[in-house]
């Protein structure tokens, strides 16, 4: 005796469908999730750095904890960008500062240096949370230029060597750099202020 083999009704090619339909979607949604742009943090924490350099002087407490809550919260690959966002942004900072020292009347000398140590003071605040690993009782690294000999710059096998004129005016702008620095310091010894350390 053969038996007979039901046929399938409404409601199990109903429930078929909806399983299908909801599989359909799940991958949908994970296809979304995988391939959508991820939103980024590095926009809105350059904002805020660039910000307390432009404030200079110790920073509040509550920009310091929105600036390491963000920074925790980047993969590597950002904490790049924003280190090299920043360091850009203050070795364009520090050399109009320069620029303008020595082009600035003797009698605003004075005003452009306890600037630029308020400027220093925020920097120090500034690289300290903007590393997860720093310790806040060691100096910071203070951003620089990576070039030759640097890790990470130099490394172009097509980059052309510098040519004479380059190299000396590499080395005119390290000189200016130092008079600088050199009146920097003489200026905060004569205030009584304690320069920021770095690294």
């Amino acid at each position: 005796m053969a038996r007979s083999v039901p046929e399938p009704t409404p409601s199990s090619n109903r429930t078929v469908a909806l399983v299908i339909a909801a599989v359909l979607a799940l991958l949908v949604a994970v296809a979304v999730f995988w391939f959508w742009p991820k939103a980024t943090r590095v926009p809105e924490t350059v904002a805020i750095a660039t910000g307390l350099l432009d404030l200079g002087g110790p920073p509040a407490k509550q920009t310091i904890r929105q600036l390491v809550a963000n920074v925790d919260r980047m993969p590597r690959d950002e904490l790049g960008q924003l280190w090299r966002a920043v360091g850009e942004d203050w070795r364009r900072r520090r050399q109009e500062a320069i620029d303008r020292y020595f082009t600035a009347p003797a009698a605003d000398k004075p005003l452009l240096l306890d600037a630029e140590i308020e400027r220093l003071v925020a920097l120090r605040a500034l690289m300290i949370a903007l590393n997860p690993q720093a310790d806040s009782d060691d100096p910071p690294w203070m951003p620089r230029e990576r070039g030759p000999g640097r890790r990470g710059g130099g490394n172009d096998p097509n980059a052309k060597p510098p040519d004479e004129a380059a190299r000396k005016a590499a080395a005119d702008r390290r000189a200016v750099a130092a008079r600088y620095e050199e009146a920097l310091v003489v200026h905060a010894k004569a205030r009584g202020v304690a320069l920021p350390t770095f690294r």
